[in-house]
């Protein structure tokens, strides 16, 4: 006989063995239906609405080709420094003076294998070739062309007495002459620019920054683009002191603003730049407005 404990653990055992034996079934119809995929994956999954969106990234600019290449050129104010031997025997310190001058520099672009070249003649020195390195680094992210299949190619023509140029100062005109051919805009010829590029695209002092514009000046510019950082000059003002009857005069400098100190000294305008872009916005010309004739 057996008793009412008995009869309802049986029931519920039977119960259990039922619910087992439905799930077993269910997890054999997933693997059957759905081949190479891992049943416990899919039964783990939630429902389609809980899923969260993924988003997708913006994708990233398009390289584009360098295309059939270009040439642009812009003058560039350098510094010459010339050495006069000492006139007071073998014994005496060489004398070394310095004065602006301009020089034309110019930036090809033409089928080759990714190089970056730079004349020699006149003779180029390391640091130059560093800005030109950096200049067309620049000027590819900025330009998203792929210059991989093209060469550049740097020429400076100058005076004749400049056997060698060196120095970073021409990384922003060098940057801005690259961009011209890959982009496709024509410069301002009254304009010119002394200033250093870094991989940020922004421009950095240079020295010399006064005879640059007296130079520039002469050669017809109208604006001179300088780094925010060239923003202070150095005049010397005399000052006189009498002591015990004796007049005694000395100059002092005393920091005054470059904008103002050389636009009223050299009348060329100058105006401050901190990037590439800046840049651009006052060297680059208008594209000309298509005209339609009206029959």
């Amino acid at each position: 006989m057996v008793s009412g404990y008995h009869m309802r653990m049986r029931e519920k055992t039977l119960a259990t063995l039922l619910i087992l034996s439905l799930v077993m079934n269910v997890f054999l119809l997933v693997v059957a239906l759905v081949p190479g995929e891992d049943p416990a994956r899919i039964l783990s999954q939630p429902p389609a609405d809980d899923i969260c969106p993924i988003t997708t990234p913006a994708p990233l600019p398009t390289e584009k080709e360098a295309g059939a290449g270009g040439t642009a050129s812009m003058q560039a104010p350098v510094i010459l420094q010339k050495i006069e031997a000492g006139r007071g025997g073998p014994f005496s310190p060489d004398r070394v003076t310095e004065e602006g001058a301009m020089v034309d520099i110019s930036a090809e672009v033409v089928p080759g294998r990714g190089r970056v070249l730079v004349q020699t003649t006149p003779l180029m020195g390391v640091v130059f070739q560093d800005a030109a390195n950096q200049a067309v680094a620049v000027a590819q992210n900025r330009s998203h062309v792929n210059l991989s299949t093209s060469d550049i190619i740097f020429s400076i023509h100058g005076p004749e007495e400049v056997s060698e140029i060196d120095g970073p100062s021409a990384g922003a005109l060098m940057t801005t002459l690259l961009l011209s051919v890959l982009e496709g805009f024509s410069l301002n010829e009254n304009v010119t620019v002394t200033g250093t590029i870094n991989e940020n695209g922004e421009i950095g002092p240079v020295g010399g920054i006064l005879v640059k514009a007296e130079a520039a000046a002469a050669s017809g510019k109208t604006l001179l683009l300088l780094s925010e950082k060239n923003n202070q000059v150095f005049e010397y003002r005399e000052e006189t002191r009498t002591l015990g009857g004796l007049s005694i005069a000395r100059q002092r400098p005393v920091a005054v603003d470059a904008k103002e100190y050389i636009e009223e000294n050299y009348g060329i305008r100058v105006e401050y730049v901190d990037s590439i872009d800046g840049l651009l916005a006052d060297v680059r010309l208008p594209a000309e407005t298509p005209v339609t004739a009206v029959a």
